[in-house]
């Protein structure tokens, strides 16, 4: 239980959950039958992209587009167990979604496919940071999948960053051929992994 109350206890965990409630709230009041299914798969599913694009391209490839946030995720793979650099700020996440939920409104102009269709991305959200979160904590997965997919981060920082950029699922790595080691080197995150070793990688 100690795990679960140090997660809920970051306030951008906190923030999703928030929103995530009112989300469910507001698409279970404006239920309207498979578009509101469609859509909150289809929000889920946007996460899950953007989760590997975002990954790849802003924190790994292309510093310079949003140098800051390069900086933060920097900090994660020298310190990949320390809680202060495990989750992003709460102001980016409340700044995502303050243009996210209008840009969906604008495609779609409809309430209930607007809610589900949020909703569907903060629920995944939600598991992604669990996913997270559980890579860089001694926990063992209870099942095979979350022991995979640990070991998988695992050796994204310690031993190749420009392999297994998806920490809740693998499609895209295996799509874009980033599911194996390339044994690249020389960026910062490069040189701080070569003074670690893989420890606590799940079987």
């Amino acid at each position: 239980m100690s795990y679960y109350r140090e997660f809920f206890s970051s306030p951008v965990i906190r923030f999703v959950v928030a929103m995530s409630v009112v989300g469910i709230l507001l698409t279970i009041i404006w239920f309207d039958g498979y578009s509101a299914i469609i859509a909150l798969i289809a929000g889920a599913l946007f996460y899950a992209v953007a989760e590997y694009f975002v990954h790849r391209f802003l924190l790994h490839e292309f510093p310079r587009l949003f140098p800051t946030l390069y900086k933060g995720h920097a900090a994660h793979h020298e310190h990949p167990r320390d809680l202060n650099h495990l989750f992003s700020p709460v102001h980016y996440d409340i700044l995502i979604y303050c243009v996210y939920i209008p840009v969906v409104w604008l495609l779609v102009r409809q309430p209930s496919i607007v809610a589900a269709a949020v909703t569907g991305t903060l629920l995944f959200q939600l598991y992604y940071q669990w996913m997270h979160y559980v890579s860089h904590r001694p926990i063992v997965p209870r099942t095979a999948w979350g022991k995979w997919m640990k070991k998988r981060h695992l050796l994204h920082h310690y031993k190749d960053e420009h392999t297994w950029y998806g920490v809740s699922h693998p499609v895209l790595d295996y799509a874009m051929g980033t599911h194996k080691e390339k044994g690249q080197a020389g960026t910062p995150m490069d040189r701080q992994a070569e003074t670690k070793s893989p420890r606590n990688i799940a079987d």
